[in-house]
């Protein structure tokens, strides 16, 4: 019953987020003005405090519509709602500061404005916790469940299967598979060869042996991919899925069971049958959802996308490449660096001396990296070796008790404090505060033919530290293992993943033993 009323939970959400809104000014007003906390004063009204819910529970409901938090969202991952909710925090703020500038409001606390939106953000998210958790567990017990079929016996149907069997408390249910349309499972997907035939060849006629040995080599290979597709076959059947028919019988499955979704997991075999299943879905009224047979090789977040008037898909997509995000991280990146510059402009200067001091040269050491897409930018750091032609320095690789290190660079680059002056290139536009690190041309040339999309990391602007450095990638480590974790990252982007890599960056970067 349940199942029926998405539209009933998006509605409750938005209910939840308008009350938590209201709480949340009630507990900043109580913490601001009831608690000795802060030294005591109010030159507004209980009523005018109040006042800003007109603005604050629009601009909240209506920015998370925006970001899609008012959508079927029972696959997503809370990081993603916290992500996504601290956005709408933050818009929520924008437009609340906005009406208090225009109406010359500026006896509002402070101290209340923060404790509003942080309240707001915290609220909210436990709501969505909150009624997840009783979400997910009723579906463990059968409600709100959402039931699939699949249509093919494919590589990617056992994929899909495995992935929703593991995640159980998400609500679906698979209540079966359809093959092609031969009543052989062994045949599905099959390309029927034609018979040998006598072919002219620079006008000679091929020979019987020639012919004949051609016929078992196909033969052979049609067997052996008849044995793989009876193999994922009997995948599902292990997963307890059961082979409810052929496509044949796919309109009397729809009309005699609960179906909300058929997963259309069929090889590549022509437009026809997979246009005759969609038709089928629709005459049904049941959503059709195409996997395809390539899986493997995308990514885990593809973009589909249109140009020219043809549906086409982003191999690469990230999260970046919306403008919104992109616009985010980038105001995020200038107001910290100008925070660090500012609040860090003593230790630069005891740093610049102490570098000055260790051996004679500059203070600060520049050299030529590959930013975002493979634009060459100069990254400044301060000098850590004795001075040399830096030309020299860019074929050469950093290890473990280079001789030639100076004293303080040792301690610099045990601590990381060295990358300090990369707060500029974050200003100038060249790096993020967070992403994969630059790496010289020298380099990123030779690893580009060596190490497995090496090169998709200059998809976003690298940055002074990132997911790969705080797990401890860093220094004369696994380039392939710190791809990997580079890529994660930009596939996965959020702003609440940026502040506990930063969080992770204080708490590690002045111990990491692999800095060298």
């Amino acid at each position: 019953m349940l199942r029926r009323h998405q539209s009933f939970l998006n509605k409750l959400y938005a209910l939840l987020d308008s009350v938590m809104v209201l709480v949340a000014l009630l507990l900043a007003w109580f913490l601001r003005f009831r608690t000795n906390l802060l030294p005591q004063f109010q030159a507004l009204t209980f009523a005018d405090y109040m006042s800003i819910l007109l603005a604050a529970v629009p601009a909240l409901v209506l920015s998370s519509a925006l970001l899609g938090l008012y959508g079927t969202s029972r696959s997503n991952s809370m990081r993603t709602i916290a992500g996504q909710t601290v956005k709408s925090a933050v818009a929520m703020a924008l437009v609340v500061m906005s009406l208090l500038y225009f109406n010359h409001q500026v006896h509002y606390s402070r101290a209340v404005l923060f404790f509003f939106v942080t309240f707001t953000w915290l609220l909210v998210v436990g709501a969505r916790f909150t009624v997840r958790l009783v979400m997910r567990t009723a579906r463990r017990r059968g409600f709100n469940r959402k039931y699939l079929l699949l249509v093919g016996a494919t590589a990617s149907s056992l994929t899909f299967a495995k992935r929703v069997m593991a995640q159980e408390d998400l609500g679906y249910e698979i209540v079966g598979y359809v093959t092609g349309d031969s009543p052989d499972p062994r045949n599905e997907g099959r390309t029927l060869e034609p018979e040998p035939r006598v072919t002219a060849t620079a006008g000679k006629i091929a020979s019987p042996l020639r012919e004949k040995t051609l016929h078992a080599l196909r033969a052979a290979a049609d067997e052996q991919a008849a044995d793989l597709r009876t193999a994922r076959h009997v995948g599902l059947d292990r997963l307890g899925v059961s082979h409810l028919g052929s496509i044949a019988s796919l309109d009397s499955i729809l009309a005699t069971r609960i179906i909300d979704h058929v997963v259309i997991t069929l090889a590549n075999r022509g437009d026809s049958q997979l246009s005759e299943v969609i038709d089928i879905a629709a005459l049904h009224g049941v959503h059709a959802i195409l996997v395809p047979d390539f899986l493997d090789i995308l990514p885990s977040r593809p973009r589909f996308d249109e140009f020219a008037g043809l549906p086409i898909v982003d191999t690469h997509y990230t999260p970046l490449d919306d403008m919104i995000n992109a616009i985010f991280k980038r105001a995020f990146d200038i107001v910290f660096s100008c925070f660090v510059l500012v609040l860090g402009s003593p230790l630069f200067l005891i740093l610049s001396l102490l570098v000055r001091w260790s051996s004679p040269g500059p203070v600060m050491f520049s050299q030529e990296r590959l930013g975002k897409n493979r634009r060459p930018f100069r990254m400044y750091k301060f000098r850590t070796m004795v001075h040399e032609d830096p030309d020299e320095l860019d074929t050469g690789w950093t290890v473990p008790g280079d001789p030639r290190r100076t004293l303080v660079g040792r301690f610099l680059r045990r601590t990381s404090l060295d990358e300090l002056p990369q707060f500029f290139n974050v200003l100038k536009g060249d790096m993020s505060v967070i992403g994969p690190r630059p790496e010289r041309p020298y380099f990123a040339e030779r690893f580009r033919d060596d190490v497995p999309k090496y090169m998709i990391k200059h998809r976003v602007r690298p940055g002074i530290t990132g997911w790969a450095q705080v797990n401890g990638l860093r220094g004369d480590t696994s380039i392939e293992e710190r791809i990997k974790y580079d890529l994660r990252y930009i596939e996965h982007w959020t702003f609440s993943w940026d502040l506990r890599i930063i969080g992770l960056t204080m708490l590690r970067g002045f111990r990491d033993k692999n800095a060298c």
